[in-house]
Formats: C-alpha cells, sequence, structure tokens
C-alpha cells in the first residue's frame, strides 16, 4: 500500500533530515502509516518535501536504524512496526513525558558527594599523562587489574587499613559487587551465607543470585553470636567490622578474635566489606579484621566510591591463599571490570602520596560538616533521635511519630529537597553532597515537610 501521510511543514533551527525523520516517525506512531506500507522512493520523497537526496537518506538510515521500517532489495522502504510495538514505543515516549526531573537544591542523598573536596585539576593531570602513553592504552588490561595500581594498594592497604598481602591476593574490579560476583563463582559451591538483616542490599543480591542460603544474625551487646554461627552451619559470614547494629558500632577486640577461631575451626569464610573505612573521624579508627587472619580465612572488600569520586569505578578484593591460587589458575577466562586507564592514574595518585593527604583533608573536612548537621537536626527536629553511620557520612533519623515514606519522597523531590529511605524504613540524610551554607536552609525544609506529612 502506498503512503498516506500528514502534511509537512519546515521548521527553522531543525536540520531537514530531522524533521523528515520526525514526521515520518510520527506518521507510523499516529497511525497514518501501518506496518507493510511502501514509503515512496528516495527520489520521490525528494520531490514530495522538496529536499536534497542526502536529507531523505540520512532519515531513512535513522528510522531503519531504530527499527520503524525496512528495506527490500529491488522494493523498496516499508513500516515495519505493528500496532503492539506502536503501543509500547507510545508508552515509552509517554513514559519519558510524564516523570518530570525536578532540580534538587537540597541533596541529602549518600549518592553524591561534595564537589569541591575533590582536586579535580590534579586528578585530570593523572589522566593526562596516562593518555599519553600510547603503546600501554591501547592494549588490554590485566584481568586481575594493573601491576602498578596492585603494588600501590599493597602499601596503602597496609598503611591505613592494616591489611596484610601479596601483590598477586589483590584482584581490581569495577564494584564490590561485581568483585563479590566473582568470588562466589570461585566458592564453587553453595555456601550457608550469615549477614545482618539490613545494610548489605546488594550483597544479598548476589548471594540470592548465586542461589546461596542466607541467615539474618540477631546481634549481641559485644557483636555476633558464635553460637548463632554454630547453630545456623553459617559458611561465610559478610560484616562490616567497623560498623555493626544499629547503632553502627565497631566490633570488639575479643569478638574479632573469637570470629576468627570460629572461622578456622568451622572450615568458613569471613568477608570483610571495609567499606569506607578510612574515613573515620568521630570513633577510633580501628585495623581492619584481615591483618589478624594472614589471609588464611578472610576476605577484604575496599572501594573509592566515598573517598574520591562515585564515577570512579574501582573497587578491590584481597584474597585468601587458596582461593588465590583457584582464581590464578583461571584467570585467562575472565575479562577486566574496571577502566585501564583511570586503574593506571590512580596508581600513580597512590603512589606519590596524593590519596592519603587527600583523605586527611577529607575527614577534617567531614568532620566539620557532621557537627554542624548534628546541631542543626537538633535545633529543627529536636523530636528526631540521630544515629551517625560515619563511614557512609549520613544521619538514621527515627521519629516518635509515622510518616508516609512514599509520600514524602515524593512530595520532597517537587520542593527541590531529596534524601534517601533505608530498609527499615528510616529516613537517612547525607551530609556528603550538600554544600555546608545549604544545609541550615535544608533541614528547615526538611522539618516542614516531615511534619506536613506526618500520619
Amino acid at each position: 500500500m502506498e503512503m498516506q501521510t500528514s502534511t509537512f511543514e519546515r521548521q527553522k533551527g531543525m536540520a531537514l533530515y530531522k524533521q523528515i525523520y520526525l514526521k515520518l516517525r510520527k506518521d507510523i506512531m499516529q497511525g497514518y502509516l501501518k506496518k507493510g506500507d511502501r514509503l515512496p522512493s528516495i527520489r520521490s520523497c525528494e520531490q514530495l518535501f522538496k529536499v536534497s537526496k542526502t536529507s531523505v537518506e540520512r532519515a531513512y538510515q535513522l528510522l531503519l536504524d531504530e527499527g520503524y521500517i525496512s528495506s527490500r532489495p529491488q522494493a523498496g522502504y516499508y513500516v515495519d512496526v505493528d500496532e503492539e510495538h506502536v503501543r509500547m514505543r507510545l508508552s515509552l515516549l509517554q513514559n519519558v513525558q510524564r516523570n518530570p526531573t525536578y532540580r534538587i537544591r537540597y541533596d541529602f542523598r549518600s549518592q553524591s558527594m561534595d564537589h569541591d573536596a575533590f582536586d579535580m585539576t590534579l586528578w585530570k593531570k593523572y589522566l593526562k599523562e596516562v593518555l599519553e602513553l600510547h603503546q600501554v592504552i591501547t592494549t588490554y588490561g590485566d584481568a586481575q587489574g594493573e601491576v602498578s595500581l596492585r603494588e600501590a594498594l599493597q602499601k596503602y592497604a597496609y598503611s591505613m587499613r592494616g591489611v596484610l598481602c601479596d601483590v598477586d591476593a589483590i584482584l581490581i574490579g569495577a564494584s564490590f559487587q561485581s568483585l563479590l560476583f566473582l568470588l562466589c563463582g570461585l566458592l564453587d559451591k553453595q555456601m550457608i551465607v550469615g549477614m545482618e538483616k539490613s545494610g548489605f542490599s546488594q550483597a544479598e543480591e548476589v548471594f540470592k543470585s548465586y542461589g546461596f542460603p542466607i541467615v539474618y544474625l540477631s546481634l549481641e551487646e559485644d557483636g555476633i553470636s558464635i553460637a548463632e554461627l554454630r547453630k545456623h552451619h553459617v559458611q561465610v559470614l559478610y560484616i562490616n567490622a567497623g560498623s555493626l547494629g544499629k547503632n553502627h558500632q565497631p566490633l570488639s577486640k575479643k569478638n574479632k578474635e573469637e570470629l576468627l577461631r570460629w572461622a578456622k575451626q568451622a572450615n568458613a569464610f569471613i568477608i570483610e566489606d571495609d567499606h569506607n573505612g578510612e574515613l573515620r573521624y568521630a570513633t577510633k579508627v580501628t585495623s581492619a579484621m584481615q591483618g589478624f587472619d594472614m589471609g588464611e580465612r578472610i576476605f577484604y572488600i575496599g572501594s573509592f566510591s566515598r573517598l574520591l569520586l562515585p564515577s570512579l569505578r574501582i573497587s578491590y578484593l584481597v584474597m585468601t591463599q587458596d582461593i588465590k591460587q583457584r582464581y590464578i589458575s583461571r584467570k585467562d577466562n575472565y575479562a577486566p571490570t574496571s577502566s585501564k586507564i583511570e586503574q593506571l592514574a590512580l596508581a600513580r595518585y597512590i603512589t606519590d602520596g596524593h590519596l592519603e593527604r587527600h583523605i586527611r583533608r577529607l575527614k577534617k573536612r567531614y568532620e566539620k560538616k557532621s557537627q554542624h548537621m548534628f546541631d542543626l537536626l537538633h535545633t529543627y527536629l529536636p523530636e528526631a533521635s540521630c544515629i551517625l553511620e560515619e563511614a557512609s557520612l549520613q544521619y538514621v533519623l527515627r521519629f516518635p511519630y509515622e510518616l508516609n515514606y512514599a509520600e514524602i519522597l515524593v512530595e520532597g523531590e517537587k520542593k527541590g529537597i531529596a534524601f534517601n529511605i533505608n530498609s527499615c524504613q528510616e529516613l537517612v540524610i547525607s551530609f556528603a553532597a550538600i554544600a555546608e551554607k545549604d544545609m541550615d536552609e535544608g533541614i528547615y525544609r526538611l522539618r516542614q515537610l516531615l511534619h506536613e506529612n506526618a500520619i
């Protein structure tokens, strides 16, 4: 069937090929053109729209690329989407239009960071240096991570967290979750995992994907119950040793020693997620558990999402001796997941001492912002119980009244205020991204929002 179209009117400021493409797409979406309808030849289209051959060819190519039309040899171009596909495409377009984005003025979310806290000029310098290494960056990276970065991390992790390992035990990946996926594959069998009820949702998803049964542990005053681990036959314990329970307290030295004994006796593993363990400023910094184990039963995971940039996708896993050998024997079957260019730049940045200096500055900065936020919360929301999650740079707020969290999230964004709700249905506000000068007004507006939506 020959094409029946709506009228074509030229628009100033838009390329002709784009106008033709949009006009034909609209005709398909609105039913002027149906599946099987034949479009005019390129020559006929030139005459119909009074445009050049190039404009028509580019418009048709766009429609071909997006699946709206197909080309048949010696026969021309035909509409290639049926009514069901038209409905789906319309639905997608309408969803984009129906979900407006709001300008966030007061960002209390934990996914962002203070853009003034990182020396971008210095980081660009290191990236530029690496980009000049043409022979290096035009080859594939090491699946285990670039050697120069693993060497830098070996020294850094020992200096900052007391982690003891050799360079070959370090595995670099794009995120802790991607490293955890790889680790579960290396364990070679399903294992019972013990972990806290909340706080490790991304880790939980990995274990569930592998079919690992999960036991949610109840915490005692001094930490994790060894009796409970034995009762449930836990084979892998997943913890953040520096932040346990609702009050986010570190494990006691006694409990650490008990857990190490349990792991050796039960032939079990401990995965220590040391999420931003370097950033502690309000509590005493304790060394990572891994340093007491000598690479026998503890896996250690570290990352740089809060230390540098959330968009810098580099994390690292320190493997136990047995799993290290298993990984090396299979290494040729894996591919790198983290940017080689960023790894090489980070290696130089760490080796030159900038990371440790940056962390010292960050600790002072976040200590000041944390105290300022606490004072404002005490002033504007005195009824709230405020729990500091130090490594996550945020406060958990608990209220003596009910709140409709789904509603306040939406209403908050409309008013330019963004925050998080955790898995326990508690309000979480971070001081990482928001500028100190905006905190006062932001928390005042948050108070108004909460009081308006209290049940």
